[in-house]
């Protein structure tokens, strides 16, 4: 995936994930159940434009805004970064990210810099600029909060009551 993934160290998941591991020995289907609705999360913070704690993102910078082509923020004509992906990473652990090469920085936040040109060269409401480098506010998108512990955990306890009745 590569882009930006989230990886979770979550003791009461892990938990509850080993638990299920001893009682049925594969917990891939529950894994997928997992990939699946924290993607739908992430998706969703896309439409309502706030990170995993409920904050609202940087707004776009006025000029910016002017001639932008898109919905909303982090969401441009193509929509590819809200496109949000999920795999197994083993059959032991999920992935939930986005392989957008630029998913990063959009999560992060960061300064990007001329790397083979003496500045970077960029429009903005019908202007040019030329700067050294560039201020990308964080716009955190991926993240493990606790209503996704909490649907994480009923994800698990489904799949072990559905072991424990035979199913």
């Amino acid at each position: 995936m590569a882009a930006a993934t989230l990886t979770i160290k979550d003791d009461e998941v892990n938990a509850a994930l080993q638990r299920l591991y001893d009682a049925v020995g594969d917990i891939t289907p529950a894994l997928k159940n997992i990939g699946e609705e924290e993607a739908d999360v992430t998706r969703d913070r896309f439409s309502e434009e706030v990170d995993p704690w409920g904050r609202a993102w940087a707004p776009l910078n006025p000029l910016y805004q002017k001639t932008k082509k898109g919905p909303g923020i982090l969401r441009g004509q193509t929509r590819d970064l809200s496109t949000i992906i999920w795999q197994l990473a083993s059959e032991q652990s999920v992935e939930i990210g986005s392989s957008v090469i630029y998913a990063r920085i959009h999560q992060e936040g960061g300064v990007i810099k001329a790397k083979n040109a003496a500045a970077l060269v960029f429009s903005m409401g019908g202007q040019t600029f030329k700067r050294k480098s560039v201020t990308i506010p964080q716009r955190q998108f991926l993240g493990f909060n606790d209503e996704s512990r909490a649907r994480a955990l009923a994800i698990v306890e489904d799949f072990l009551d559905a072991a424990y009745q035979g199913g």
